[in-house]
């Protein structure tokens, strides 16, 4: 059981550091000139 939990924990901190990656992106002023679609596309490619 140990290594499960261990490979959970690696999974999710990969998950966790992909959506800060997608936050900030989000958050930053390069999405400011994108459109709608545009910002859409680019979270389905990358998230």
């Amino acid at each position: 059981m140990q290594a499960s939990r261990s490979n959970q924990g690696m999974f999710w901190s990969q998950a966790r550091e992909l959506f800060e990656q997608i936050v900030s992106w989000l958050d930053s002023n390069s999405i400011c000139r994108l459109e709608h679609s545009q910002i859409e596309s680019k979270l389905l490619e990358n998230g």
